[in-house]
């Protein structure tokens, strides 16, 4: 039975991520086509309501992400910088984890780089806007701006130590990654501009 078969309204934007995803988690390749047949619409249709497959793809993964962020941090233990670096921790081993992401890496290495490490890309941006609420509460002194810049570098450091290494078939590399987090994290706690 196809999507359309079940809806009650007519189908939307919100309706396609939802499509997408299901063929995500599947592990099948998310097409456009079959998306837009799915949904009873043409692809035109799709293409206007969505972009194209890389935003539609970028959309589907950033709405996942922060619930798996949040639930990271509120593990994580320690206080300070050992609470960011486990939750750090936390978050690239679940997501490391998480089969229909690897396989969307592998399958796919140029295009996923592109929807999760590159500048502004729709899957770094959410991580690290709940990764900077996160450390504007572990250190609230600090600017939104400094928290914020913070989490960019932390996001971009794992992002590359984790999946970048993936994309190029190399094992992620999660203590290294860490390891650097720790570094950036200290000396930021410690520069006297952070507060």
């Amino acid at each position: 039975m196809s999507t359309s078969d079940t809806l009650t309204t007519r189908p939307g934007a919100s309706d396609a991520v939802i499509a997408a995803r299901r063929y995500y988690l599947a592990g099948e390749r998310i097409d456009m086509g079959t998306i837009a047949a799915d949904l009873g619409v043409g692809r035109t249709t799709l293409y206007r309501w969505v972009g194209d497959r890389e935003t539609l793809i970028a959309e589907m993964l950033s709405e996942m992400v922060p619930e798996v962020v949040t639930t990271s941090v509120h593990e994580a233990r320690g206080e300070g910088v050992d609470a960011v670096v486990d939750g750090m921790r936390r978050f690239m081993e679940t997501s490391l984890a998480y089969t229909p992401l690897r396989t969307l890496v592998e399958r796919e290495p140029e295009l996923a780089l592109r929807v999760m490490i590159a500048p502004n890309a729709g899957v770094s941006v959410a991580i690290r806007g709940r990764l900077a609420d996160e450390i504007g509460g572990i250190w609230p002194g600090w600017t939104e701006a400094k928290s914020e810049e913070l989490a960019d570098v932390i996001v971009q450091i794992g992002m590359a130590y984790q999946w970048g290494n993936v994309a190029v078939n190399a094992e992620p590399d999660v203590d290294r990654a860490l390891k650097a987090v720790r570094m950036l994290v200290e000396a930021a706690v410690a520069a006297p501009a952070a507060r």
